[in-house]
């Protein structure tokens, strides 16, 4: 039984998050500077089929891994580390946007890299992660696997395939499966992210979801 209600699936969740703090940031700076520039990490095309401006705006869309290009102009697909991403200055951005990866970029000191080149791309900054103290494991769609100890969660997405994760056809990538998600809680983000204010999305009257939001004063 899936304890998140129909209504409340993933991509209704991202549209209403964009609805509520994204697209609020990217019209404030339209009004302010007559265009928006916007780095996603680790994003893509088809996540801003949302209701956007129709112009003033470009979408650097930052990968690890090499995309193909969009047809839509306004997308500009790079290649990069978000750890690292000196191919920018500071300030080069209006507004950097980052939707579920941080968790996924290693240990805490690669979270302090990647949290650092956010702060120092653009004034304006929107950081949503899942929560470690929902019970729910997002990836796996599995009940507390995040909580479970290392061998139980390397068992699990051995016995089959879970939620994103495919079944690992040997221990060696049952371990890079288990130690490519580290989730935070809301100490963790706030120590990140110290300038951001920190927000908390519920489910069921549960924490599901943490922001981080800085925008301009």
């Amino acid at each position: 039984m899936n304890m998140i209600p129909r209504s409340f699936r993933r991509s209704q969740f991202r549209e209403e998050r964009f609805k509520t703090y994204v697209r609020p940031i990217i019209d404030a700076v339209i009004r302010k500077r007559g265009s928006c520039r916007i780095l996603d990490l680790g994003g893509d095309a088809d996540y801003w089929q949302f209701d956007l401006p129709p112009s003033g705006i470009d979408i650097w869309l930052l990968n690890i891994e090499a995309k193909e290009q969009s047809p839509d102009p306004r997308f500009h697909v790079v290649q990069g580390d978000a750890r690292d991403v000196r191919e920018f200055s500071d300030l080069s951005f209006d507004f950097v946007h980052s939707n579920s990866l941080i968790e996924h970029v290693g240990q805490w000191a690669d979270m302090k890299s990647v949290a650092a080149e956010i702060r120092r791309l653009a004034p304006n900054y929107y950081v949503q992660t899942p929560n470690f103290w929902f019970p729910l494991d997002p990836h796996s769609n599995a009940l507390i696997m995040h909580w479970l100890p290392q061998p139980l969660q390397r068992r699990m997405v051995s016995s089959k395939a879970r939620g994103f994760y495919a079944k690992a056809a040997s221990l060696d990538q049952a371990m890079r499966i288990v130690e490519g998600t580290s989730m935070l809680d809301r100490a963790q983000l706030a120590e990140l992210f110290p300038d951001a204010e920190i927000l908390t999305e519920n489910v069921l009257f549960l924490p599901k979801s943490l922001i981080a939001i800085r925008t301009e004063t």
